[in-house]
């Protein structure tokens, strides 16, 4: 009985203790608004800034058998407040080229190098000057490169006639000719200029033989072109500049060719038109008036399936379809497979 009184008192005793204990204790202030929240409060982690800062997010390069598709499609997974990526795909003047940007070789620029003049292979032709096993595959490639950011570029053309199907004479390419260019593109506002622009350079073209099969020439020019919508005109005109005259024939030195303005003249027109669904026909004429020698090419490309080439009929008719026959006039027909235009 003893025992269950002094438990019972201790009970009070320690209730006692703790209501004082919690009466003293103070009540903490309410929290006012200018207080700062200690996690708040707390600096965050310095962030790691590239520097320079990195790019902006882009897409992958369009698949070649995708196409826009594949490019809109990666576009749209890109975070919301990633801007789109420009599209630098289509320069001055493929913008003002309709349907195909890629259209005309001849006004593309790109980085690096950019397709100049018409690229392609013949297998199949044929001339009547040129039959049996003297039949000749044509092939033509051309490039430009733009110097250094500025207007200047360098362009360089070759052009092959290879007989080869002749096997009894090791298959020889009959004739090669190399042109090699430098000139300055002017390519004004084109709604101030309506879309004309111009090439103003320096080419030498030579078929690299001995006499007397040499042939070489050298020229100035001036080639205003205009590139709107579905179609091209590019007009170049030249000056010869003069070179010596031979002593004998088989000098390998002077002219080799001092009558070519007879058969070429002194200029040519090039006409491209877009028709159907990215089809082109490119038509190139020269004339000189006095000699009534000139030359007629018709060029017809119809895009293959994928688009990763086109299909070609080729015309020739007149003269100097190659600089050793600057001076004979040459019918062909042919068909292939081009890869700028």
């Amino acid at each position: 009985m003893k025992y269950r009184v002094w438990l019972l008192l201790c009970a009070a005793n320690f209730c006692a203790a703790s209501s004082a204990m919690a009466a003293e204790a103070p009540t903490p202030a309410p929290a006012s608004a200018a207080d700062p929240d200690p996690q708040a409060a707390s600096p965050e982690p310095p962030q790691l800034v590239a520097d320079p800062p990195a790019a902006e997010v882009q897409p992958q390069a369009v698949s070649p058998t995708l196409g826009e598709k594949a490019k809109d499609a990666a576009t749209a997974a890109l975070p919301s407040d990633t801007p789109a990526p420009a599209d630098t795909s289509r320069d001055l003047f493929s913008r003002m080229r309709g349907d195909d940007p890629n259209a005309y070789s001849i006004v593309s620029v790109s980085k690096g190098l950019s397709t100049h003049k018409p690229m392609y292979i013949l297998p199949a032709t044929y001339s009547p000057d040129y039959t049996g096993a003297q039949t000749e595959v044509i092939f033509a490639i051309s490039a430009k490169v733009q110097l250094f950011g500025t207007p200047f570029y360098f362009g360089y053309s070759q052009r092959s006639f290879w007989q080869v199907y002749d096997s009894d004479r090791s298959r020889p390419f009959r004739e090669t000719d190399y042109n090699p260019e430098l000139f300055y593109r002017w390519t004004p506002d084109p709604k101030k200029w309506h879309y004309w622009g111009a090439d103003i350079g320096a080419e030498h073209e030579s078929n690299g033989q001995d006499v007397p099969d040499s042939r070489s020439w050298n020229r100035l020019y001036i080639a205003p072109f205009r590139a709107e919508g579905k179609s091209l005109w590019y007009l170049k005109a030249w000056y010869r500049i003069p070179e010596d005259k031979k002593k004998t024939p088989d000098d390998p030195k002077g002219d080799d060719n001092p009558d070519i303005e007879d058969h070429y003249g002194y200029g040519e027109i090039h006409y491209q038109q877009q028709i159907g669904k990215r089809q082109v026909i490119h038509t190139m004429v020269r004339m000189n008036p006095e000699t009534g020698h000139g030359a007629l090419n018709v060029n017809y490309t119809i895009p293959s399936r994928d688009g990763s080439v086109f299909y070609q009929v080729y015309l020739w008719q007149g003269y100097g379809e190659s600089l050793l026959d600057y001076d004979r006039s040459i019918t062909r027909i042919g068909v292939g497979v081009a890869f700028s235009r």
